[in-house]
């Protein structure tokens, strides 16, 4: 493991732990960590994101079809910004967009382009989507929360347990299994990604 020293938001200076090896990835569990939430830049460049994240988070009382559906919109618009987006369940309730930027913008640039797609996303339905982070209006609704991006802002890491019932793991997947209706907690710690699509839990409803 390495130690990352960085000029915090609220000011003064922090530390951020990074790894390179699957010896650092062993030192995180050794010292306790399980959900592993990395910055959307890599290290030699801290403060140019190289990626978005557009989080989909179904209210309850939601059709897990609308999630995969909002998504596949999503994909599209992004295409449209020349953007080729691929799909990572997060092991929760819900999918994130991840998409490649280029490392010149910085981390407000990406965040306000994350608002602006989630807006224009919200204004094709109102009534379905949402962008505020309150839970009392979720009900029924998808906050699509572009709160992900911005300079220290985390999204669950590919591949990371969730401090959850059963320790599901978020994963990458493809357009196609998401068509397919493939849920967010297909994955876990006892079946993990790469195991034969058999395994895989499908959404009944």
């Amino acid at each position: 493991m390495h130690q990352l020293k960085i000029e915090r938001r609220e000011g003064g200076e922090g530390t951020r732990l990074w790894i390179d090896s699957v010896a650092g990835l062993v030192g995180l569990v050794a010292i306790g960590a399980v959900e592993l939430h990395p910055w959307n830049a890599p290290v030699d460049g801290l403060e140019h994101p190289d990626r978005i994240v557009i989080d989909l988070d179904p209210g309850d009382g939601l059709g897990w079809t609308l999630v995969t559906d909002t998504a596949l919109q999503l994909r599209d618009m992004l295409r449209q910004e020349g953007l080729d987006s691929w799909p990572k369940l997060t092991g929760g309730k819900g999918i994130h967009l991840m998409a490649p930027v280029e490392t010149t913008v910085t981390h407000a640039e990406a965040r306000d382009f994350a608002r602006a797609l989630a807006q224009r996303m919200t204004s094709t339905a109102p009534g379905r989507y949402l962008t505020v982070a309150d839970p009392t209006k979720r009900s029924e609704r998808i906050f699509i929360d572009y709160l992900r991006n911005g300079r220290g802002n985390t999204a669950i890491g590919t591949y990371s347990p969730r401090v959850r019932e059963g320790f599901p793991v978020a994963a990458k997947v493809t357009w196609k299994e998401i068509e397919n209706g493939i849920p967010p907690d297909a994955f876990s710690m006892s079946d993990p990604p790469g195991r034969e699509a058999k395994k895989r839990k499908k959404m009944k409803g």
